[in-house]
């Protein structure tokens, strides 16, 4: 009697283990995916938002970078994922720590590879100008000493606002630029897919 009964209560001690339907195993995959999925968006959006503002983040603490990231990115997947259909009620503690986690991870390397993106260099010829006499200027956009071509680059000074598009060679004509009041002229070169570069060209009296 004493036996069935110690059998009895070691039974009813075992752990309950919970058979999934398969529309439960179902729901749990796509929920998992979500949770991969919409943490990589976020932290390719935050890399993009970085890298426009801080560009290396030289001047900005990294931690202080990653944790704000941390904190704007919990808010916003605590408030999305009740839309994408996954259950925030039934997320413990390793759910957030890993949604977070991949959050931080897409941000660093997309970060990463943004930074390694081709940055362009821009040159002008002549370096100076005199002040209200119209010159020619031959601006030249490299990238690696590599020729850029369809690259764009804007003149813009006192009384100068010009742009214009590299050819094959990778320089772009500016004929009869005219400043009309000191200072400098900055040039500035961009094309998709590349970092932008800017120079100044001194106007002289």
């Amino acid at each position: 009697m004493k036996e069935k009964i110690e059998k009895e209560e070691k039974k009813e001690a075992e752990p309950v283990v919970k058979v999934l339907t398969p529309g439960e195993r179902k729901r749990q995959l796509i929920e998992g995916i979500k949770k991969t999925a919409f943490p990589a968006f976020i932290g390719a959006f935050f890399a993009l938002v970085l890298f426009l503002k801080f560009y290396d983040a030289k001047e900005v603490h990294w931690v202080s970078v990653l944790l704000l990231v941390a904190l704007v990115s919990y808010y916003i997947q605590k408030l999305a994922y009740p839309m994408l259909g996954v259950k925030v009620d039934e997320f413990e503690t390793k759910d957030w720590l890993y949604v977070e986690l991949m959050t931080i991870i897409f941000l660093l390397v997309s970060w990463t590879l943004l930074l390694n993106s081709g940055a362009l260099d821009v040159t002008v010829d002549p370096m100076s100008i005199t002040l209200d006499t119209p010159e020619n200027l031959i601006a030249s956009v490299t990238s690696n000493s590599l020729k850029i071509a369809d690259a764009t680059v804007h003149l813009e000074g006192p009384g100068v606002n010009m742009s214009n598009i590299t050819g094959v060679d990778g320089l772009a004509f500016f004929h009869d630029v005219k400043t009309t009041g000191p200072g400098n002229m900055t040039v500035t070169a961009t094309k998709i897919g590349y970092i932008h570069d800017s120079m100044n060209i001194t106007i002289n009296k």
